[in-house]
């Protein structure tokens, strides 16, 4: 996830997440009230949000082979 924190004049801040890096079309933005220390604090709230909101934009992961125990079943 790539990130751009901006603090605005009317005492608001701007985050700006994209996945890119993560092979993900999606950018996301959103506004908070107060600084960058606001900003930070909600971060990890609104990336799990647009995680679950566009979880579709994810490719499942790879099934994994059923391990069998020693000795066989």
């Amino acid at each position: 996830m790539r990130l751009v924190v901006t603090e605005n004049q009317d005492n608001t801040t701007s985050i700006t997440i994209d996945f890119i890096d993560e092979d993900v079309d999606l950018q996301c933005e959103t506004t908070v009230k107060g600084n960058e220390t606001a900003a930070y604090a909600y971060l990890p709230f609104f990336e799990k949000d647009m995680r679950r909101n566009f979880s579709d934009r994810w490719p499942l992961p790879e099934p994994s082979e059923p391990q069998i125990p020693e000795g066989g079943m």
